[in-house]
């Protein structure tokens, strides 16, 4: 217990930790995935409770996601809301609020929960929706429920196995899913005004194009199809948030290509085969928009990220 009262605040914020059992056991594996940060717990039953002096103490402003891993459920509340979560099944609060997560209602002698703990802008959604969504209880089901679920759970239970690279990877691929999974949730509900339904449309959208970069055929009339929209309608959708449909899918494209073009991992890939990766099968196309983007050509830009950061010996 002594042990982990001093590392809760270092892993998670300030908070108390109490069980039942004088001597608690257990292992505790902690990494971070790119912006985000993971804990895998397997250990006895404990409570946590994060009291409005803790939140004094240290208020960052960051998003938590609980995930149950193991047989035994859990109970969360914050706010004068309560999520019971049964195994395999996930809900996300804020740190900036007072709460108390119990895992071990069942009496069993041994738990398994992970954690997830990253900033709210890593998630596209407006932030009246995603607290009205908070201390909801995400059921594990067929579909993209289980997906999230899954993803989530073997995130968690590899983060001793991936690189910086892979890990930053991950973390947006993690952002994504999670971002479909609870536009998908605020849309069955009906939540909220006419805006907030689109923007959650939005970002379902988003995620779709983000999850199919490396096709080059992908393209506004792609996209719209395959969300059974008019293409008006889509460019409309991207239009109020100021943004076009087109560009949208080339600066994300050009992000991956800049993220790879820095990983030291991939230096034996032609530059041009970077840029076919994400959609872009014309190396001279690939060239002009990234020189565009960035002030300089990609194979400049790949010298001088090592320069500015040469690969560890």
């Amino acid at each position: 217990m002594d042990f982990l009262r001093e590392v809760t605040p270092t892993m998670w914020v300030p908070m108390e930790v109490t069980a039942e059992a004088a001597d608690v056991h257990g292992e505790l594996r902690a990494s971070g995935v790119g912006a985000m940060q993971v804990v895998v717990m397997d250990m006895m039953p404990v409570t946590v409770t994060r009291s409005a002096r803790h939140v004094e103490e240290a208020d960052p402003d960051m998003l938590k996601l609980l995930l149950i891993g193991g047989a035994s459920p859990g109970v969360l509340n914050q706010g004068g809301k309560q999520a019971v979560l049964a195994p395999g099944e996930f809900a996300f609060y804020d740190t900036r609020r007072p709460y108390d997560v119990t895992i071990g209602l069942d009496g069993s002698p041994q738990v398994s929960m992970m954690t997830f703990m990253f900033p709210p802008s890593m998630l596209p959604l407006p932030r009246d929706g995603i607290r009205d969504l908070a201390v909801t209880r995400m059921p594990a089901v067929a579909g993209l429920g289980e997906l999230t679920a899954q993803f989530l759970r073997q995130l968690a239970r590899n983060i001793d196995d991936y690189t910086p690279a892979e890990a930053a990877r991950l973390s947006t691929a993690a952002m994504e899913v999670l971002a479909t999974r609870l536009a998908r949730e605020l849309d069955v509900r009906g939540w909220g005004t006419q805006e907030s339904r689109k923007h959650a449309m939005l970002t379902t959208i988003q995620a779709f194009i983000l999850a199919n970069l490396s096709d080059s055929g992908l393209s506004p009339v792609t996209v719209a199809a395959a969300h059974h929209l008019s293409l008006r309608t889509l460019h409309q959708i991207f239009h109020d948030e100021g943004l076009t449909v087109a560009g949208w899918i080339r600066s994300r494209r050009l992000e991956r290509c800049r993220r790879d073009l820095e990983d030291a991992a991939l230096d034996s890939k032609p530059v041009a085969a970077i840029g076919a990766r994400w959609g872009f099968p014309s190396a001279a196309d690939f060239s002009r928009a990234f020189r565009a983007a960035h002030g300089m050509p990609p194979a400049e830009y790949r010298r001088s990220a090592r320069i500015a950061n040469p690969p560890a010996l």
